[in-house]
């Protein structure tokens, strides 16, 4: 067996291990730990697990307080039904082994009714079987691994973001087109969010050469030992448009890494996820880059959006998300950034869930809506319904991104529409072209097509009205 071969299985080895143990781990919660209803003026207690710490934290530790301030928004105007939102929130560390544990304390000590906006592909495969196996609700997860929202598979979890593939699909597109000429290079870390992301390139006709213009690295190793040998492969291979299909803190490794060696593409291209300017200029200000000189860095790079760019102060949702933000977010670095936006917006979207499932004229499916609309009646909220919301109606759910949630009883991804950015000097997103366009595909083989979806306004109190 050659060396590449056996450190293949070592790692699958060890995934598994972590597998199995999540589910030993899991499974010593009874089933029926805590009562799933919740009636009259109790708590909604939802829980979301993120890294708060840790190499992957920077800037999707900002999301959590972000949606605790727009459910304590929401409390202050009474909360629905009576009922006020309480999030209960665990760091993983972007590790597995340790979301493992942290969702069983918020299973079985915090009671939650459900999970909500957790982040991260590889934690939330330590736990979504378990989740999913409890009926517990698993709502606006913040990875677009396509594998999750299969509900065959898994039938109580629901995305927040539109998949890598699709996202990837929509930008490999635009640059197949506007860089024809070009080599095209990736980079990317090797785990299901990168091989997603490379799915989606693939698919829309873009390939790279392993070990020249496709350069990789092991998810969390971003900052030690580094990128220099990725970034160096690019450089020496001629690659002209870098994408990089990685977290926010590699992002800003790479570009940092990437000037030290004097390697200029002419193009960066980030995956959303990944390319968070706040961020990324917060990283590089921690190794004494002066802020002129990261936007610098940041003029031109490429990233796609399904939502309006968190510097567009012409946008309805932006402003009402933004006061709010300023009187309500109480976290410690409340900065308005895309990743504010992103908890913002997963809060309204999971409001206006709760609001509908206890909204009386709801119709539910065939199989739950007598018992649904009885529920509702009664002002009690109870899991079953909550997810048969989701699903049979949850595509009515509205929110600030430029195209409608799919959620359906055939897929629970969320968004199938992005449009393509470049950041100003100011390290706002800007269309390409000056003029947004929102494409529109899905995550396999169908055709990249232009949106004609039209966003419905926010009300003036900036509560969910589906």
């Amino acid at each position: 067996m050659n060396i590449r071969a056996s450190l293949s299985r070592k790692k699958l080895i060890g995934l598994t291990a972590v597998l199995i143990a999540g589910s030993m781990t899991l499974a010593e919660i009874p089933a029926n730990a805590n009562s799933s209803d919740v009636s009259g003026t109790s708590d909604i207690v939802l829980g979301m697990q993120l890294p708060q710490t840790g190499l992957a934290s920077p800037g999707y530790n900002k999301i959590d307080d972000a949606m605790r301030g727009y459910f304590d928004y929401v409390n202050s105007k009474g909360g629905i039904g009576g009922k006020k939102i309480r999030l209960e929130v665990k760091d993983d560390g972007y590790k597995a082994g340790l979301t493992i544990s942290t969702a069983s304390s918020l299973i079985n000590k915090e009671k939650v009714f459900s999970f909500v906006g957790s982040v991260g592909t590889q934690t939330h495969i330590a736990v979504i079987k378990d989740i999913n196996r409890r009926k517990i609700p698993d709502v606006f997860v913040n990875t677009g691994y396509t594998e999750f929202y299969k509900p065959a598979t898994y039938p109580t979890t629901f995305a927040a973001l539109g998949t890598y593939v699709t996202e990837a699909k929509i930008m490999g597109k635009y640059l197949k087109e506007t860089y024809a000429d070009k080599k095209i290079g990736i980079l990317y870390q090797t785990d299901d969010f990168g091989r997603n992301a490379l799915k989606g390139f693939n698919e829309a006709g873009l390939t790279f050469e392993k070990k020249k213009t496709e350069a990789s690295f092991i998810s969390g190793t971003q900052s030690n030992p580094g990128l220099g040998s990725q970034i160096g492969q690019l450089k020496a291979n001629g690659v002209e448009i870098a994408i990089i299909a990685a977290v926010s803190s590699a992002t800003a490794v790479s570009l940092l890494t990437a000037s030290a060696l004097g390697y200029k593409p002419e193009k960066w291209v980030v995956i959303s996820v990944g390319a968070d300017a706040t961020t990324i200029q917060t990283i590089a200000g921690l190794r004494g880059i002066a802020p002129a000189d990261s936007a610098a860095l940041l003029k031109g790079l490429i990233s796609a959006s399904h939502a309006p760019a968190p510097g567009d102060s012409s946008d309805e949702y932006v402003s009402a998300f933004k006061k709010i933000n300023d009187e309500f977010n109480k976290g410690p670095d409340k900065r308005w950034d895309n990743n504010v936006l992103q908890g913002m917006n997963i809060g309204y979207m999971t409001v206006g869930a709760l609001m509908g499932t206890l909204n009386t004229k709801t119709v539910f499916s065939a199989k739950n809506n007598k018992t649904c609309q009885a529920n509702a009646k009664k002002g009690t909220l109870s899991r079953v319904c909550f997810i048969d919301y989701m699903e049979s109606n949850g595509s009515k759910i509205n929110s600030a991104a430029f195209s409608a949630l799919q959620y359906s009883a055939t897929t629970h991804e969320a968004f199938s529409g992005f449009w393509i950015g470049a950041y100003d000097a100011a390290t706002v997103l800007q269309p390409v072209g000056g003029t947004r366009v929102v494409y529109t595909t899905d995550s396999g083989s169908g055709l990249v097509t232009v949106s004609n979806y039209k966003r419905p306004a926010i009300a003036a109190d900036a509560l969910p009205k589906n």
